[in-house]
Order: C-alpha cells, then structure tokens, then sequence
C-alpha cells in the first residue's frame, strides 16, 4: 500500500480548506487511515515529496510511524523541513536527485513586547531541539552539530544524505517531481476567510432552499 506525503503538510483542520481550493496537502489524519486500511501483512510505502508545513503536524506524523517495522520511506524528491523529520521515521531510499533540507523552526506572525519576543525565541529554540532529536537518532551525529545544520538552513543532494547517515540508501527506481513549495503554507489567512465565507453562503443558500421545500412542499 503507498501513501504519498506531497504538498503542504497540514493539521487535520485545514483538509478542507487545501481541498476546497485544489491544494494537496498531508494531514495527520491521513497517515493514520492509511495504517488502519493497510491489509494484515502489508508494508506501507510512505513516498516524500514535499516542502514541509505545519510544525505539530509533521511532529504527529513522525511520532506515528516511528518504530513501525511494517513501513518503507522513500524521499522522491524532497523532503523539506518538517517533511524531513518524517523522513527520519523508518528505513528510508532517496531518488539519486532527490533533496533534503533541514533548518531552524519558524513562525509566520511574532509581535509582542520585548519580553514576549524573546519568550517567543525561546520556544522556537525549543522547538529546534525537538525536532533536532530526529535528527540525531537517525545520524548518530550529536545534537550541537544538527543544530549547527538547521541554523545554516542545510541542502544535502542523495549521496551525502546517505553518508551522513540521515537516509539508508540510494533507491534504484522512480522519477522525482520536485515541489515548488518550500516551508511556507500555500493557503494564507485571507484564503481561509474566503473558503469561511463560500461556504457559509453555501450552507445559507441550502438553508433557503430547504425552507422553500417546507413551505411549497416537493
């Protein structure tokens, strides 16, 4: 059984939304449906391609196929930021022109005074060392040279993935589709009001439409 982790990855919350406008997108949700329908003695090939997303949501998916002996990864042609991290769950093949990238957790909206501002680096450095966990139990490598990795915002091409220890192996088939997407979210804030608004005029003209059924009759 194959689950492809492409486009943004994404909290379960936001499947519509990506979905309503044409965006593929990843969600916890989806990893763990594709585990409950696998059949008995199946293997999940999990197929990388994407530009990461959502923090809590990649950190979710790594924690569910962690450890799993019943699932194969393979990066086809990136596997950025938090799409990396999941890369880092199981055994795991690369394209030969497959990437990975790995930096330092971002957050798209800070403000505040000077105290919150550094509360809020703070728990972004928090987040780093979370993720750079990851990182190490895959690579053996020590948490202070990952973390000197993510602070440089580090591409690795196929072979020195492998040297260093974060994939397995080159894979001997298939052809990568590199995303354009990078870190950053296709759907903004203002995208979300517009998906809010269609579809509540769409549950409003379903209420009238009801309406008019009850008091005309069908």
């Amino acid at each position: 059984m194959i689950l492809k982790i492409k486009g943004d990855i994404v909290s379960n919350d936001m499947k519509d939304i990506y979905e309503w406008f044409g965006y593929d997108c990843t969600t916890p949700g989806d990893v763990l449906t594709a585990l409950e329908e696998m059949p008995k003695g199946d293997r999940l090939q999990v197929k990388i391609n994407s530009g990461g997303g959502d923090v809590f949501a990649g950190q979710e998916i790594y924690s569910t196929l962690r450890g799993r002996n019943d699932i194969d990864i393979e990066v086809e042609g990136l596997a950025a930021s938090a799409a990396s991290v999941i890369a880092m769950a199981g055994k795991s093949t690369i394209s030969p022109v497959g990437m990975l990238m790995i930096h330092d957790v971002s957050a798209s909206y800070i403000s505040g005074n000077h105290a919150q501002l550094s509360k809020q680096a703070e728990t972004l450095k928090a987040w780093d060392e979370a993720l750079a966990s990851a990182y190490v139990e895959k690579t053996g490598k020590s948490k202070e040279e990952i973390i000197q990795m993510m602070d440089a915002e580090t591409w690795i091409t196929a072979d020195k993935a492998v040297e260093l220890g974060f994939i397995d192996a080159i894979s001997q088939a298939g052809e990568p589709v590199i995303t354009n997407s990078i870190g950053n979210l296709k759907v903004t804030d203002e995208m979300i009001q517009q998906y809010t608004a269609e579809k509540a005029g769409i549950e409003e003209a379903k209420n009238n439409l009801l309406k008019d059924l009850d008091t005309f009759g069908a």
